[in-house]
């Protein structure tokens, strides 16, 4: 049996038509006529013909393919905004390369190579935690790959975002701890190199002052998101002479790791602290004695968002410039 694959020149041969004519007529381009197109059509369809992506994309000079480089997949919020990302990019004909830094940034550069040489049309990115220099980032951009960020930008690099409204969340939530007589209200913060860790402070910041309520810089502590550094945030929050009554954290998984620093170490005064995190964790609903609330964010929209504003780079190479930031609301949950 045969089984060698057809191939335009094949279908061109058999009908006496050039291969060009019938790569038209396989695309129903105007310029050919019916009888023309039904023929090559039929004996298409006989042979079983398949046409080479390949070389169709190569003569387009596009992949069409998008990558996605994330944190961590273990990450509930980047999970989440994945889905949303490949659903909308297979939407548009697209398919996805998927990348893990896992917080590390000789990772990261490491899969920005290899999707560059993968020859990807563009890059939605949240940087590592350790990536404090862009340049690899940059080079990437300069070899005519669009990226856009989302939730994770560095502080005044000129790129399309995507991410949520974490300012006007945080001052919603210190709001809430107030109305519930919280004065002593402490934030654990992530990265001061990202835009979302900048905003966060901003609206903890803005929250108090709108509530009257002096700045103490000895209420707010960062951390790396090891568990070790969010017990150490803690402990150094719940040690002070006066320790809060309230904290916000960044993310839900911070949330946790202060509630069971709590409890382990500071159980005589578990029950007077009360927290709010970022994130609305599935696992939440299932703790017998839950936080606070939580913001909810919209991972799964902001996936698609970016790759929108990405296709749009992607499909608009000479249109001018106008990065764009764009900021999905957050809901207060309440548990």
């Amino acid at each position: 049996m045969d089984h060698k694959r057809a191939t335009l020149k094949d279908i061109a041969s058999e009908l006496n038509l050039s291969p060009s004519t019938v790569s038209k007529a396989l695309r129903d381009h105007p310029s050919i006529g019916v009888i023309t197109k039904e023929r090559v059509k039929k004996l298409a369809e006989q042979l079983n013909f398949v046409p080479n992506q390949t070389a169709i994309r190569f003569k387009q000079q596009k992949s069409y393919t998008l990558g996605i480089l994330i944190p961590s997949m273990l990450d509930h919020f980047y999970s989440v905004a994945v889905e949303g990302f490949e659903k909308f990019a297979y939407g548009e004909g697209y398919n996805v390369l998927i990348g893990q830094s896992h917080e590390k940034l000789q990772r990261e550069k490491e899969l920005l190579l290899i999707m560059q040489s993968n020859r990807i049309d563009g890059l939605v990115i949240a940087i590592s935690r350790e990536t404090m220099d862009t340049s690899h980032i940059d080079a990437f951009v300069k070899s005519g790959i669009p990226i856009v960020y989302f939730m994770r930008k560095p502080i005044n690099e000129e790129f399309h975002c995507v991410c949520s409204d974490v300012y006007t969340g945080a001052i919603e939530a210190i709001a809430y701890f107030v109305s519930r007589g919280h004065q002593r209200i402490a934030f654990i913060n992530a990265s001061s190199y990202w835009t979302t860790s900048r905003d966060r402070f901003l609206g903890y910041r803005d929250g108090l002052i709108q509530h009257h309520i002096p700045f103490d810089k000895t209420l707010v502590q960062e951390s790396d998101f090891t568990q070790e550094s969010n017990f150490q945030a803690t402990r150094q929050l719940m040690q002070l002479d006066s320790p809060p009554t309230a904290i916000l954290a960044f993310k839900d998984q911070v949330m946790l790791d202060t509630l069971s620093c709590l409890r382990r170490e500071f159980a005589s005064k578990v029950d007077s602290v009360e927290l709010i995190g970022y994130g609305v964790m599935p696992v939440i609903q299932y703790l017998e004695r839950p936080p606070l609330a939580s913001l909810k964010e919209q991972p799964y929209n902001i996936g698609q968002k970016a790759g929108s504003l990405l296709l749009d780079l992607i499909n608009h190479p000479q249109a001018p410039y106008e990065p764009q930031l764009v900021k999905l609301p957050c809901k207060l949950q309440v548990f």
